[in-house]
This record gives structure tokens, sequence and C-alpha cells, in this order.
């Protein structure tokens, strides 16, 4: 028999505050200035790195969360049911 530990599910941050985790997260873990003179080659390269890591924690954070939600499918019939009743699949 297969247990379901419903209780290890995170909780799914807004929209407003999974943004605010992720952008500053991204500002703590890259660099911050750029100095007036660095080419146009290199002012890119640091944006460029900005927006890599910001795709890779977006996808990191959605990707705990689709890990950690149980596939409707693969679950016993009756909490199938239960969430077909409480929130209209």
């Amino acid at each position: 028999m297969v247990v379901y530990n419903f209780k290890k599910i995170r909780t799914v941050p807004t929209s407003q505050d999974f943004i605010d985790i992720v952008l500053s997260r991204t500002q703590r873990k890259t660099p911050t200035v750029v100095h007036p003179g660095y080419n146009i080659g290199r002012i890119r390269a640091f944006y460029m790195r900005k927006v890599k890591y910001t795709q890779e924690s977006f996808s990191e954070k959605l990707g705990w969360i689709l890990e950690d939600f149980p596939k409707l499918d693969d679950i016993h019939p009756f909490y199938a049911d239960l969430c077909n009743v409480l929130y209209d699949r």
C-alpha cells in the first residue's frame, strides 16, 4: 500500500512573491556593478549572465513545485475524487 504524505508539499508562493524571491537571489548571487568605460561586449555578457541565472532560478523553483506535487493520475482513486470535488478538476 502506498502512503501519501501531502504535508510535505511546499506552499506555492504568489506570483509577486515568486518574482521577488528569484530576483533578490539573482541580485545576491551575480555581480551588480557595471563601470563606465566597459566595452559593449563586456556589458552584454554582464547582463546575459544575470538573465541566464534568473532563468535557471525560475526553472529550479518551478521544478521543485512540480516534483513535490503528486500526479493526480497516480494517486489513490479516493484522493483523485476528493481533488475533483474540491477543485473542479
